[in-house]
């Protein structure tokens, strides 16, 4: 009974620890005009937009959508690397991290 308590706890220190190493994942990316910093959990953390797309609501939001999509889509490869030996001590949480 007390080992699977003790390997909840592990389990627990360990998502921590992912946790942790995901928020120090930063990227930046930058698609037609607009740059998203954003980290390895998925959180968005600047969006600069260049003043020449202010002009164009529709162009705006199009390249906005895009460049948030490219800015998560470079957060994830950056944490693939880092976060899989982490990973790798949890159960079923390992497979995630194997694309």
């Amino acid at each position: 009974m007390f080992g699977n308590i003790s390997q909840l706890l592990e389990m627990k220190k360990k998502a921590e620890e992912l946790r942790k190493t995901l928020d120090s994942i930063n990227v930046t990316e930058t698609t037609k005009g607009i740059t998203v910093d954003c980290n390895a959990n998925r959180k968005i953390l600047a969006i600069h937009i260049d003043g020449s797309l202010l002009n164009d609501k529709t162009l705006l939001e199009d390249t906005m959508t895009e460049a948030i999509n490219n800015a998560l889509a470079a957060a994830e490869k950056a944490a693939l690397g880092d976060v899989a030996s982490l990973a790798g001590g949890m159960p079923g949480l390992s497979n995630l991290f194997s694309k």
